[in-house]
Parts: C-alpha cells; structure tokens; sequence
C-alpha cells in the first residue's frame, strides 16, 4: 500500500502539506496547481487516507445518598465529589447525571445512556442489584460491606482499622474507661426511604476492641444522627448516666459530632484533656482550631472519589474485569485533646 510519502514525493510537496490540504485544514495557504498536484498524485496510486480514530466520549452517573445541602455543610462526602469530578475531567469522561436518593427521583432508565455508575454511600441491596442488571461498571463508595459482594467494584475508608488505631493509643496513655459517641448507619433505597440500623463500622470495631482488650463491662455507646446537635444531646445523655464515674475518654465517631461533644463537656465546667480526652474522625478544617485542638484521623476522601473514576473506567474500557476494592490509607492526626492519665 502506498504512503503519504509516496504522494508526497510526485506532488513535490511535504507528507505534512499533503496531509493538511487532504483534511481540509483552513489554516493552510497553498496555490490551486499546488493542490491539483496532490490530486493527481493521490487519484494516481489510488491512495487512501487514512481516518483517526475518534476518542471515545465516556459517560457516567452518579447516584448519592446524601442531598445537596448536606454536601454542602460535609466536607467528607463535598470532597468526595471534587475527587469525582477532578479525576473524570483529567480522563476526559463526562458526568452525564447526579441523583440525589433522599429526593426519591431515581429512575434507571435515565441512565441508558452511562457507560458506568458510581454509587456514593450506603444503598438499599435491592437498589444495587437494580443498578447491576443494567451495567456491570458499578463502583460503590464508602461502604465496606458491598466489598464482598459479586463482581462489584468498591473503595472506602478503612475506618475499622482507624478505629483501632485511635483507640490503642487511647490504650498506650493508659486509658480503660472509654465510651462511644456515634451516628446510626443509614441505608436508603430507590424511592428514598431510610433504614436506621446500629451497625456502624467504627462503633462494631469499637466493641470488638473492647472485648479484646477484657473490657466488655466498660462498653458503653450512645448513637444518633451525625449532627454536631446531636453530638450535645448525647454528651449530656451520657454525663447524667454517669455522673458518679465518668469515662476517661470519648471516641467520637466524626469531627462534627466532636464539636458537639466538646460543648456537652463545657456545659458541665470539665476540662479537655485534663478530666476527658477526645479522639474523633474526619480531620475537617475546624478541629484545629477547636480549644483545645482535636486529635482526629484524617481521611483522604478526595482520593477516594479519584480512585473511583480510575476504577469505572478501567471497567468500560475492557482493561479490567475482576472485581476490586481498595481500602484508602489514613492518617493519625495527634493535637491536644488526649492526654496521659496520671494515675496509670
């Protein structure tokens, strides 16, 4: 087969000028015997251009459990998104659509037209196997337990092993008395109904560390919602339930439920750390200027919404069709709301 080189050479032309007058390139100037000597150079051998490859356009949809105003106040799943979107418009894939569960508008079939789906937070099994009988590129974020399930992609935060992290150096400064302040896991499905159930995976990884350490009887968890309120009105539970032996420390199952925390103990004149230290999760931006300090573990979420995309795609272009999950590192973040207790 004959080359642009070829035509190129009996136009006495370059292989570039060939190519450009060939595509119709508007930037190019060159005399009209200068192109009727490619044309007959080209009808000569017969040549054919060759086409390009268009790049493929992929598009994806997202379905979250949580609403636009509650992004907006939580970092965690906020930064999520800018992950999402950071990573897809790097690898050149367009986010078709984004549909918000609580507002129970979910249709499947607006989705015909996605090459994958990703599915931020905790949904409903029935939802899931929906999702699937329409695509298999289905990445579910920040759910650890659709990790074993059939052909699934998933990444989330290693949350059980931050759990335990948090509480060993608890443990190392010689605390024994440690309660649980948390929220409720929450699954949603299709139309937008809640489920409430007591299976968080900090507080399951709490109680099982209690119980390895021989402190089953020292157990003590008092769960509602994620608020910072929330983290107030369970503070105040717990100090009246325990008004003759507080607990040394709290666990608090997530930054804003920390400030509420933080306020519960204020209201009752004890000192942090001095009568109670505080380790909670998230890192969010005011943790650091908490008085005092917030001793936190910080959770890459952004990655996680990057490692997604990364994920999805390797699925719709065919590279990958064995199913992962990927545990996102964290990162210990140690200020001034622990301390050594003195009588140890």
């Amino acid at each position: 087969m004959v080359g642009i080189r070829t035509v190129a050479k009996r136009a006495g032309v370059s292989a570039a000028t060939v190519s450009r007058v060939l595509n119709e390139d508007p930037g190019l100037k060159v005399t009209d015997e200068t192109k009727r000597r490619i044309q007959e150079a080209v009808a000569f051998y017969d040549y054919k251009k060759k086409e390009r490859p268009k790049p493929v356009k992929y598009q994806i949809g997202m379905i979250t459990t949580v609403t636009q105003s509650k992004e907006y106040e939580d970092p965690y799943f906020r930064t999520i998104r800018m992950g999402i979107e950071k990573q897809a418009e790097a690898a050149g894939i367009n986010i078709k659509l984004i549909v918000r569960l609580p507002e129970g508008n979910l249709d499947l079939s607006d989705f015909k037209d996605c090459s994958g789906i990703l599915i931020i937070g905790q949904v409903e099994s029935k939802l899931l196997q929906k999702v699937l009988a329409g695509t298999e590129n289905v990445v579910v974020l920040d759910d650890p337990s659709k990790q074993d399930s059939d052909n699934i992609d998933t990444v989330y935060a290693d949350l059980r092993q931050a759990t335990f992290r948090n509480l060993d150096r608890l443990y190392e400064l010689g605390h024994r008395d440690i309660a649980y302040i948390g929220g409720l896991r929450i699954l949603i499905d299709e139309q937008g109904v809640e489920t409430e159930t007591q299976d968080d995976y900090r507080k399951e990884a709490y109680e099982e560390w209690m119980v390895k350490k021989g402190l089953s009887d020292r157990i003590n968890v008092y769960l509602g919602d994620w608020t910072t309120l929330e983290g107030l009105r369970l503070t105040e539970a717990l100090l009246a339930d325990h008004e003759q032996q507080l607990p040394t420390a709290i666990l608090a199952g997530s930054d804003p439920m920390a400030v509420g925390i933080y306020r519960g103990l204020q209201r009752k004149q004890l000192r942090i750390p001095q009568d109670i230290s505080i380790v909670s999760f998230d890192d969010i931006e005011v943790a650091e200027f908490l008085t005092p300090s917030l001793s936190t573990v910080k959770i890459n979420s952004e990655e996680i919404g990057k490692i997604a995309v990364r994920l999805v795609k390797e699925r719709m272009t065919g590279e990958r069709s064995v199913a992962v999950s990927v545990a996102v590192a964290f990162t210990p973040i140690i200020r001034e709301s622990e301390k050594l207790l003195e009588n140890e």
